[in-house]
């Protein structure tokens, strides 16, 4: 195994051992939730403020919240867009393992995110709250390799 693999594996396992595997404070990283939302052949994605790239919406896991809730809370704080979960998609549909870099406005120096990925569909839309860029992407044209995985995924459900 070569080092930088070791070394997401030895982070990820400390995150998945720990007392709260969902707590900003673990120094190692995190279990995050994100919503995959799907309308009209598009995709629901946000242009992330601080890594620069576009992103399907999510975060942090907040105290006493499940992963599912978090997704959607998520998605409505960054875009506006309200949603529920897809009766037979109450279980993730995709989980994946993403170092976040270091952010000294912060104070979080490089960590891991274990994301729990939701799919979703819109009940209504509006102005979100945190005012991220937001677009709806046609299937087509999804670049990110992580959502072209799950894409393919769901067409072979």
């Amino acid at each position: 195994m070569n080092g930088a693999l070791h070394e997401l594996n030895v982070a990820a396992e400390k995150i998945l051992y720990s007392q709260n595997p969902f707590s900003r404070t673990n120094k190692y990283g995190h279990i995050t939730a994100s919503g995959l939302v799907v309308r009209n052949e598009q995709i629901l994605l946000i242009f992330h403020p601080y890594i620069k790239e576009w992103f399907q919406p999510g975060g942090h896991i907040d105290e006493g919240e499940n992963p599912i809730e978090a997704a959607i809370r998520e998605v409505h704080e960054e875009t506006g867009v309200i949603c529920r979960p897809i009766a037979e998609y109450l279980d993730p549909i995709d989980i994946d393992f993403h170092e976040i870099p270091d952010n000294p406005k912060k104070g979080e120096a490089r960590h891991l995110h274990v994301d729990l990925l939701f799919l979703l569909e819109v009940v209504n839309e509006e102005e979100s709250p945190e005012g991220i860029q937001k677009a709806w992407l046609p299937l087509a044209e999804i670049s990110n390799p992580r959502l072209q995985r799950v894409l393919v995924k769901l067409r072979g459900i």
